[in-house]
């Protein structure tokens, strides 16, 4: 992989995107190197080389597109905050709701929804930095041939383990040896 910043010269830079789109097209490496005048070997490298830069671009462009995308939530959830953090007067029909004593009712419905909104945004946020990506388990070797140890084991036995308790066998009521004849 070429170091931060490298830039290939253009005429490589133009092979280079020459390669990769007859690669695109399935072109054999020999029939591309024979129209560009190189080695097999140089049209190989010019294509994993094309696709660690179209790669690195691509990345780029999505980190700059998830910060976009953060600093708009980051937009959003202050909003958010902002109408949560206000008083909001109950109207009805067009006009203030009052108790009793004259002083307005508060609405919490503004309130409830900007909560709901936070923890969208919340969850949002938690989707595009991979917070919520499942977690991977691995089960090491050494672990997994212990449970087949044990599995083999438990195997081996099952034959030999003898019934618990000190009751005749089922099926023979009476523990007699006829019926075991009878079987």
């Amino acid at each position: 992989m070429p170091p931060p910043g490298y830039q290939p010269k253009p005429d490589v830079a133009e092979r280079r995107a020459k390669v990769l789109a007859r690669r695109t097209e399935h072109i054999p490496y020999e029939q591309i190197a024979a129209e560009l005048g190189i080695t097999s070997a140089v049209a190989r490298k010019d294509y994993e080389r094309a696709l660690e830069a179209l790669k690195l671009e691509q990345d780029g462009h999505a980190r700059f597109n998830v910060a976009r995308q953060l600093e708009t939530l980051d937009v959003a959830e202050r909003a958010a905050w902002a109408v949560l953090r206000k008083d909001h007067i109950h109207v009805q029909h067009g006009k203030i709701v009052r108790h009793e004593d004259g002083s307005p009712v508060l609405d919490d419905a503004p309130v409830l929804n900007a909560i709901d909104r936070i923890l969208k945004i919340s969850e949002r946020r938690a989707r595009l930095l991979g917070l919520d990506a499942p977690a991977k388990i691995e089960v090491s070797d050494a672990t997994d041939q212990a449970i087949r140890d044990l599995a083999a084991q438990l195997a081996a036995g099952v034959g030999d383990v003898e019934p618990a308790g000190e009751g005749p066998p089922a099926g023979d009521p009476e523990g007699s040896e006829a019926g075991a004849d009878t079987a």
